[in-house]
């Protein structure tokens, strides 16, 4: 035996698996930036199930996302575009899922389903065409591996599944290792994306409150001083602004008590937003009063039968938890352009509506 060149071939094996785990560990650096970089989710769980197609030697990488229901859907898929295809979006029930965890045997952070358990055929979502082998290093078409996806609290967020490992071997430790970093990066990527969504929702739901009605979710004055400084910014249309102060609002509080004053408030405020669909902002601006700024041609002929109407819809009786009430309404207007200032037309119309409530007798 040539011991030379046995040596020379060691080395050469050596130099090989060690380029392979250097690659190996480049991918995985790509995708941990991508991981902390990317505020995508889908594009981060795509790069790395690419990763681990490219880096860990399998065929086929998928990760699936857990539902609030406990399912899993599919959200990346990487190995071919055929598989791509047939995999995005399928979704698995929690019941098969937890009944391939049971069958499976650990791998240390794995899970590996052995075909030879007899897993019923019902709980695939997909079956590899390649032929079957009773060599126990084989990878059997029925074999599946598996690696979850903690949240740092040990909630299950995900599963990445893999399938068709490099030569149809049984992965091996490096492998398997590898398979478990990526892994890891997955957890972290949904667990990023998610507390940024959580995040930006928080910001959405402060940002709403500073500026509508916390009751009705109506404008509120910070929010019709600001629409009406934008509209002053584009001239050459008119502008319409309707004051709406509740008749009888006081007699429901009194007799019926908040709550019921409250389903009032919210019920009117149903009844202007349809009303006053086009409108640019409808906005509660006191206890029982309102305004709503409106754009657009023929403003002074169209905006008294549309306080017409709102009398007519705010004086049908409110069918609420605490009975039936009945309000009505005093509504004032008046009609600039828009590059006046609004302000001052709100402070027309509110003259003009207590005129015609002192003139009604509504306040009385």
């Amino acid at each position: 035996m040539d011991y030379r060149q046995s040596s020379d071939a060691r080395r050469e094996t050596g130099l090989h698996a060690a380029d392979a785990q250097l690659q190996a560990l480049r991918t995985l650096h790509a995708v941990t930036k991508r991981v902390h970089a990317s505020l995508d989710l889908t594009e981060t769980l795509e790069a790395v199930a690419c990763g681990v197609v490219e880096a860990a030697g399998f065929g086929l990488a998928a990760v699936n996302l857990a539902e609030p229901n406990g399912d899993y859907t599919t959200v990346a898929v990487a190995g071919s575009d055929d598989l791509r295809r047939d995999l995005l979006g399928a979704r698995g029930s929690a019941e098969n899922w937890q009944e391939l965890f049971r069958r499976s045997e650990r791998w240390g952070a794995l899970y590996f389903v052995d075909h030879r358990t007899g897993v019923p055929e019902t709980l695939y979502t997909w079956i590899p065409d390649i032929e079957e082998t009773e060599d126990p290093d084989g990878w059997h078409p029925r074999d599946c591996l598996f690696a979850p996806l903690r949240a740092p609290s040990g909630e299950w967020v995900g599963v990445l599944s893999v399938d068709l490992p490099d030569g149809l071997r049984k992965p091996g430790p490096e492998q398997q290792e590898i398979l478990a970093l990526f892994a890891e990066h997955a957890a972290i990527a949904i667990q990023h994306a998610r507390l940024h969504s959580a995040l930006e929702r928080s910001r959405a739901e402060a940002q709403h409150a500073a500026a509508h009605d916390s009751l009705t979710g109506l404008a509120n004055r910070t929010l019709l001083r600001t629409r009406s400084e934008a509209i002053v910014q584009h001239p050459g249309r008119q502008v319409g602004v309707l004051v709406v102060d509740l008749d009888g609002f006081k007699r429901v509080n009194d007799a019926a008590g908040h709550e019921a004053g409250d389903e009032v408030l919210c019920a009117v405020a149903e009844r202007l937003r349809r009303q006053l669909r086009g409108a640019e902002v409808i906005a509660r601006t006191g206890g029982d009063e309102f305004v709503a700024v409106l754009t657009g041609a023929g403003l002074s002929t169209r905006i008294a039968s549309a306080a017409e109407r709102l009398r007519a819809a705010i004086a049908e009786p409110v069918s609420a938890t605490t009975g039936i009430h009945r309000v009505g309404a005093s509504v004032g207007w008046a009609v600039g352009a828009t590059g006046d200032d609004v302000q001052a037309l709100v402070a027309r119309a509110d003259e003009a509506m207590y005129r015609r409530k002192r003139r009604s007798g509504a306040g009385v």
